[in-house]
């Protein structure tokens, strides 16, 4: 209301009537950008609007597949728990640090987890539609089995997305949040370490090079990577131990979330391009069917989802390590 009242006051000194209005539209602007509630209301559109996106890119119209009706109510619930988890945890642990990194750290972080959510959809849709028209033996026990089976991934997958979205909220609150610093450093080393391995195996699966000795290389290069990634979090932090375990933390995750959505993408822009599995071994039956595509495109994906789950218990060992290496250097 101060300011308000400081900019039209102010309008009143300026003698050219355009100008006026140019500088009240400009205090207007200005308040809305700064105003708790409008940032609250985008907020609010914004989850909508991702949240609407995700459930119609996903929806898999005309599929004859009976966990698709499981996925979908699992979907819709997933993105509700997304959107509401900001104000249930808001009382808990309070509203976002006052500071820029740990504000770049929630909107961005809290993007992904929607790609996250948008990628691991779309690429359960692709892999599932291998199932449309499938002729089972016995089509009732194959029913029943398929909603079973529904169900626990629809469980599992609001337990992971619903997971990554609580440990953003936590390591950008005004509760709990990292140093800046450390916050940075540690978002910065995950996602680039993520991007190092994607692009050392972009489409799911490891590259066989014609030499033993750069085999072995890569290899090295592809376990290296990620642990000097995360346990390089222990010293930026500096002496304090706690924020080195944390920010490893916050490194694991970041880099799993990142070559997650990346790997599946490009996954599901070129399936075809994906190490073939066979559905069936004999070479008088043709290969590289629609089925044994969609198939082998959903196996390359499990250790992306192992990888998931594991990111953030390996950042927060790795981090550990390096926390206590800074801890006990020399000042």
């Amino acid at each position: 209301m101060q300011w308000l009242t400081a900019v039209r006051g102010e309008a009143g000194l300026i003698p050219s009537r355009l100008a006026r209005w140019r500088w009240l539209a400009g205090g207007a602007w200005a308040i809305a950008c700064h105003s708790t509630v409008v940032r609250r209301a985008a907020s609010v559109v914004a989850a909508v609007v991702a949240g609407t996106v995700v459930v119609v890119l996903a929806w898999h119209p005309g599929s004859t597949n009976p966990a698709v009706p499981v996925e979908r109510a699992g979907l819709i619930g997933t993105v509700v728990l997304l959107a509401l988890l900001p104000w249930v945890l808001r009382p808990i642990l309070g509203p976002v640090a006052s500071n820029g990194a740990a504000r770049r750290t929630r909107r961005f972080g809290y993007f992904g987890v929607y790609l996250l959510l948008l990628v691991i959809a779309l690429l359960s849709r692709f892999a599932g539609s291998r199932f449309d028209h499938f002729e089972a033996f016995d089509p009732g026990a194959w029913r029943a089995d398929m909603r079973d089976g529904a169900w626990v991934s629809a469980l599992l997958l609001a337990g992971l997305v619903g997971g990554y979205a609580v440990l953003v909220l936590a390591l950008t609150a005004r509760r709990s949040a990292l140093p800046p610093r450390v916050l940075t450093w540690a978002t910065g080393l995950g996602a680039a370490a993520a991007v190092v391995l994607y692009a050392l195996m972009p489409l799911g699966n490891p590259r066989h090079l014609p030499s033993s000795g750069l085999q072995v290389a890569y290899e090295a290069v592809l376990i290296a990577v990620p642990i000097a990634a995360l346990v390089a979090v222990g010293p930026v932090a500096g002496r304090r131990f706690t924020a080195g375990v944390v920010g490893g933390l916050g490194a694991g995750a970041t880099a799993a979330v990142v070559l997650a959505v990346l790997t599946l993408a490009t996954m599901l822009l070129f399936p075809g391009q994906v190490a073939l599995e066979w559905d069936n071994p004999s070479p008088l039956v043709a290969h590289g069917t629609p089925y044994e595509i969609r198939m082998s495109v959903g196996d390359a994906a499990i250790k992306y989802y192992l990888a998931l789950m594991a990111g953030p218990i390996a950042g927060l060992m790795l981090g550990t390590v390096g926390g206590m290496t800074a801890k006990i250097r020399p000042r």
